[in-house]
């Protein structure tokens, strides 16, 4: 047989392009290698960060009946004629105007003309949209000798100007290793009631507060102790005003009151089901948005919850309270509004695997707020939510409700029901 003719030798020109092309990839390899090398030492340094820092963001859909709004205005005095020769019609409003909440922070779909609440973030004019709720950024970390810093911010992008909320800013102090006691100083969570321990979205079960989260889920200046031994828990703080939500109450500048605003929680834990906590709780203080610090608000509430009886939770609050007011003419409460108000509800859930947990709430208020010639409230409210909770993973939750929105006593009925939704996604 004939050998096949060998290949012909490359030539010096070939072998050089040939090395070049070699020397040209090891330099490209060896670039990619130290930019490999200096993201992982990037990122080694960033790692110790994840451990004090949580960033969510919550996104959902929302549609609410009428005009979007959770009040109506008495035209002609039909409904409360005792108002006819205190204050306009227009300005007597009936209905609650955050009964048409649409995600965790509590923001009415559209506030409509109320005089109460000003800052109309949504305004949605009964117009169904998606939305953003909050971007969170979440931090928590020890400092050593028993000192450790929490806080929480969150970004709202918003129809106008976007709003950046510091929700949490606190300093914590635990005197001791064998005593669990916790001081805290700063911008601090409520102490009344049991709902605020878990009004963030990634938190909370549902996607709406319920009707009296808006007087103790507030966040104020001050100071607080908590205690837990065994069964039972106290705290009690002292903080510059009460502990209503902010986004109710908005304040252009500090609450500068001559005496603080005492608050107090105690709790016992019965042996039933996973436990049984029972508590109550109670405020005083100067009224807010005064400068008297004989003109008093109070507050009292008793709260339950029970935890795991055959997959079930309950938990339960009542709340009542009131704020003087003052007047200083024939319009009542011109000088400092007043405030009667009193409301419960109950949320029961069932855990029925590891990602799918339905519950409903029943939530009822009752308030008249009146504040001289600007307005005057007449809340008489009911509400019932079914909704589910849907745990995906550890870090992503989804959650769908729909609310009943139904007007009591001499108020009448109007569409304001409620579907919303939320999609909560956590780094942790």
């Amino acid at each position: 047989p004939v050998d096949d003719p060998a290949e012909p030798l490359p030539t010096p020109e070939e072998l050089a392009a040939r090395i070049d092309e070699l020397e040209s990839r090891q330099r490209a390899s060896e670039r990619a290698a130290r930019h490999a090398a200096t993201t992982h030492a990037q990122v080694q340094t960033l790692l110790p960060l994840r451990r004090f820092i949580t960033v969510f963001v919550d996104i959902g859909a929302f549609a609410v009946a009428g005009d979007g709004s959770g009040i109506r205005t008495d035209l002609g005095h039909v409904y409360f004629p005792e108002y006819m020769n205190q204050i306009a019609g227009q300005w007597v409003f009936m209905g609650d105007p955050l009964s048409t909440a649409i995600n965790a922070l509590g923001e009415p779909a559209d506030t409509s003309s109320s005089r109460e609440v000003p800052t109309d973030t949504l305004h949605s004019e009964g117009r169904p949209s998606a939305i953003v709720n909050a971007v969170g950024l979440s931090i928590g970390k020890e400092v050593g000798h028993g000192v450790a810093i929490a806080a929480l911010a969150e970004l709202l992008p918003r129809p106008g100007p976007d709003l950046v909320i510091v929700e949490l800013a606190r300093v914590d102090y635990r005197p001791s290793q064998e005593l669990d006691l916790v001081i805290s100083a700063g911008k601090i969570d409520s102490v009344l009631g049991i709902e605020y321990r878990s009004q963030d979205a990634p938190r909370r079960l549902g996607v709406t507060p319920s009707l009296i989260c808006r007087y103790t889920c507030g966040r104020p200046i001050g100071a607080q102790a908590r205690l837990v031994r065994g069964r039972f828990s106290g705290s009690a703080s002292l903080t510059n005003g009460d502990s209503f939500d902010e986004r109710f109450q908005p304040e252009l500048a500090l609450k500068l009151t001559a005496l603080p605003t005492a608050s107090a929680h105690v709790q016992w834990m019965l042996p039933l089901g996973q436990g049984l906590e029972l508590g109550v709780s109670g405020a005083i203080g100067p009224q807010d948005g005064q400068s008297d610090p004989s003109i008093a608000q109070w507050h009292i509430g008793f709260d339950a919850r029970l935890h795991d009886l055959e997959r079930f939770d309950v938990t339960a609050e009542y709340v009542q309270g009131l704020q003087q007011g003052l007047t200083t003419s024939l319009t009542p409460c011109n000088a400092a509004a007043c405030l009667t108000y009193k409301g419960a509800y109950v949320l029961v859930d069932r855990r029925v695997n590891r990602w799918f947990t339905p519950y409903v709430r029943f939530d009822w208020r009752e308030a008249v707020h009146t504040s001289g010639v600007d307005f005057i409230y007449e809340s008489h409210t009911v509400r019932s939510t079914l909704g589910v909770h849907l745990e995906m993973t550890s870090r992503i939750v989804a959650k769908l409700e729909y609310t009943i929105n139904r007007e009591l006593g001499r108020t009448p009925e109007f569409p304001n029901d409620i579907v919303t939704s939320s999609i909560v996604v956590a780094t942790d």
